[in-house]
């Protein structure tokens, strides 16, 4: 069972963005885009990616790549009404990082389309599923595992730890049910399994709403199960 993103997000501020949000049509990979060598994008490049309200996502996301994604991605959303579209290339993120940037995208005054390539694990597996429209391409996997964490300290200070934890993970999960549509402990148990999804399973439980294929045709599939 999906959501109907057809009419966007009500973000209640006053302006009236329905002219603005692009189709979900338009959503494409651009296999064309090239990475320049030693993993990181020229300003150049960046540039012309931001002037098209394209936010990269590539790689694992540490503190402070998930903080600037996250300014990226308020400032796109004050500098215009269009809609943005984040790619999330072979991302990885803390379940932490990955629910901050859910919560981010969730009070913008713009849509934000999210297409994925590569493999896409952890907390970026939630920043996908939180997109108004999520494509994947062809060769896209989904691994839905919690990263390892470690807790050190007194007796009672990883106590409070283990207990902050908990609490995130419940929160991470009771988010990724209500976008996918999918009862949250059904959920919890495919997260525990770490199971790999292909784009037409994560299509069928709600991960995604549609995957590219070869020459740019799309592949949707019926959410739920």
């Amino acid at each position: 069972m999906g959501r109907d993103r057809g009419d966007g997000r009500d973000r209640g501020d006053g302006r009236d963005r329905g002219d603005h949000q692009g189709d979900p049509e338009d959503v494409r990979l651009h296999p064309a885009i090239r990475f320049p060598s030693g993993g990181s994008l020229s300003d150049d490049v960046h540039r012309q990616l931001l002037s098209r309200r394209i936010v990269l996502v590539h790689g694992p996301l540490d503190n402070a790549s998930a903080a600037e994604t996250a300014a990226t991605l308020m400032t796109l959303d004050a500098s215009g009404d269009d809609r943005v579209v984040l790619r999330l290339m072979a991302a990885d993120a803390s379940i932490d990082l990955g629910l901050m940037l859910m919560d981010v995208m969730a009070v913008l005054g713009v849509p934000v389309d999210v297409t994925a390539g590569g493999r896409i694990a952890g907390g970026a597996v939630g920043i996908l599923v939180a997109g108004r429209h999520r494509v994947l391409a062809p060769h896209a996997r989904l691994h839905l595992r919690e990263p390892d964490g470690t807790v050190a300290g007194r007796a009672v200070e990883i106590e409070r730890a283990l207990a902050a934890q908990a609490a995130q993970r419940d929160r991470f999960f009771a988010r990724v049910a209500e976008c996918s549509g999918r009862p949250q402990g059904v959920v919890e148990e495919d997260w525990r399994a770490s199971r790999f999804l292909e784009p037409s399973d994560a299509v069928s439980l709600g991960y995604a709403d549609e995957v590219e294929e070869a020459g740019g045709r799309r592949a949707g599939g019926a959410a739920g199960a």
